[in-house]
């Protein structure tokens, strides 16, 4: 019974029509979305995007990154927050997606472009 609870309660998670309430569940959603998209999807995808296009400089990648995760979390995790709470979750994350970002810039994206 817990089981399917979880998968409705994951399905509801990325469904926009649906509002994402605090429990423990969701808040560990959201979570994994900021983490994975910070460390891995955001990334790579741009990585993926300085290829075709020949490069991209090291300040359009870490803004873009940022933007990107903050995309991922408002508009696809959609966590309900207090503007306080919203603030601070922008900069936690912002921050850290800049320091990735930065990071995989100089580790993989100048040595493959």
């Amino acid at each position: 019974m817990e089981s399917s609870h979880q998968q409705g309660a994951l399905g509801a998670a990325f469904d926009p029509r649906q509002r994402i309430y605090r429990d423990p569940f969701n808040e560990l959603v959201v979570f994994v979305v900021s983490a994975a998209g910070a460390s891995v999807l955001v990334p790579v995808v741009l990585l993926m995007a300085a290829a075709i296009a020949g490069g991209i400089d090291f300040i359009p990648f870490v803004a873009i990154s940022v933007v990107l995760e903050l995309v991922l979390i408002f508009g696809l995790a959609r966590p309900q927050m207090k503007p306080i709470e919203r603030a601070q979750w922008s900069l936690l994350w912002g921050f850290t997606a800049a320091a990735l970002g930065a990071a995989f810039w100089e580790l993989v994206v100048v040595p493959v472009v």
